[in-house]
């Protein structure tokens, strides 16, 4: 690790933690948001970068909020371990009593929302906080096809109480009290519930009510192959973190629905290829490959349209495969770098 820009002049109490691979195109938006704070205290950035190729460092510098606030900006090796790594390793950089795990491609509506999510922990019970997500409904136009075709699910989305690193803040303390993150197991997806579950087994999690726009590679070139590699990832974390999940299943709601729906498709992909399956186990897949992406056929007007149930078919098989090898492993190892492409 390397660091290509350091400005620590001040003592912040909150220390913003963002990671980060190729995200020129997106992290403008971040970058804007956390710009534009009204915050009576001291805040930093800390960006952790996974040997991005693509100008991301080269936009961070250009931008006027490095010269707002105190920032940091460290490069990792290509080799390195993922996403989780670069979260610890920010944590570490921080100097602040607060992190706010944050990622590069977001939009906080409010001027005020760092300190909203601040304001959470005057409360000295409080050790984390969440936030409210949207979906990108009134910049879903701007992207290409297959961008839609992903992001169509998201159409409309808000989500209460979100805790998925996307702006969620933690007492630095209790971070390394609980361990960090998990690097060993969950070192490429899934530390989000992982961490939130131990951190709500030693004390109080507060709702910000702060709305964050997730912006998911808004601007960059998406492709159907790079929209089945983010589904490989995706279906290996759900494998992988499956065992968490059981065992926080109070927590979860509609657990069981979520366990049935994963098993019953794993089991009529491996029915269809069976020859005393067909037509039927086959026709049940395109028919789920419909039903999975019905949100396309909703929001997206495009004749390409034609092609998606294809690619429903190739993520579902993709599904079995990565969901049962991340159960079997209970780690994640599939790289995915969010190109999309």
């Amino acid at each position: 690790m390397h660091l290509v820009r350091q400005r620590q002049l001040t003592h912040p109490r909150v220390s913003v933690v963002i990671m980060m691979r190729n995200e020129a195109a997106t992290i403008g938006w971040t970058l804007d948001s956390l710009e534009r704070q009204e915050l009576d205290e001291l805040f930093e950035v800390v960006f952790v970068d996974g040997a991005s190729d693509d100008g991301t460092i080269e936009t961070i510098q250009a931008h006027p909020l490095s010269e707002k606030v105190d920032t940091t900006i460290a490069v990792l090796p290509a080799e390195n371990s993922g996403m989780c790594v670069a979260q610890n390793v920010g944590a570490d950089l921080a100097r602040g009593e607060i992190l706010l795990f944050m990622q590069a491609d977001l939009r906080v509506r409010s001027r005020t929302g760092l300190a909203e999510s601040l304001a959470c922990f005057d409360d000295p019970e409080v050790i984390g906080s969440t936030f409210v997500g949207l979906g990108p409904d009134d910049l879903f136009d701007r992207y290409d096809f297959w961008g839609q075709v992903f992001m169509s699910r998201y159409v409309g989305d808000r989500v209460e109480k979100d805790f998925d690193l996307k702006f969620n803040g933690v007492r630095r303390e209790i971070f390394q009290q609980i361990g960090g993150f998990d690097e060993e197991r969950l070192p490429l997806g899934g530390n989000d519930f992982d961490f939130e579950m131990r951190l709500r087994d030693v004390g109080k999690v507060a709702d910000s009510g702060v709305e964050v726009e997730h912006l998911h590679a808004l601007g960059k070139r998406h492709t159907a192959l790079g929209l089945l590699k983010k589904y490989c990832r995706n279906s290996e974390v759900a494998g992988a973190t499956a065992a968490l999940y059981h065992r926080y299943r109070h927590r979860v709601p509609g657990y069981w629905s979520r366990v049935v729906q994963q098993w019953t498709l794993v089991l009529l992909c491996v029915s269809s290829l069976l020859p005393p399956t067909w037509p039927w186990a086959p026709l049940l897949v395109v028919a789920a490959g419909f039903w999975w992406n019905r949100a396309a056929y909703r929001h997206v007007r495009d004749p390409r349209l034609v092609l998606v149930p294809v690619l429903s078919v190739a993520a579902l098989y993709a599904f079995a495969w990565y969901f049962t090898a991340g159960v079997v492993r209970g780690k994640t190892l599939y790289e995915f770098d969010n190109r999309m492409r």
